[in-house]
């Protein structure tokens, strides 16, 4: 099996509404993908992810993902 586990290197991530870039983590969780097997192997993907507070008291949005 070929197993990838990635997580993004960015500090911060903008706010899909408003664009405000934002640091602030609300909490971290993995997304596991499968993907066209290499030769022979399977392949799985580690993906984590950071929900993240938007700090725009304007905007509706509270949190979001990055992507």
């Amino acid at each position: 099996m070929v197993h990838i586990v990635a997580r993004t290197l960015d500090d911060t991530a903008s706010c899909p509404d408003c664009e405000l870039s934002s640091s602030h983590v609300h909490s971290c969780y993995e997304r596991r993908l499968a993907d066209t097997p290499v030769g022979d192997q399977p392949v799985v993907i580690e993906l984590t992810v950071r929900r993240l507070y938007c700090d725009n008291s304007l905007c509706g949005r509270r949190t979001f993902v990055e992507r």
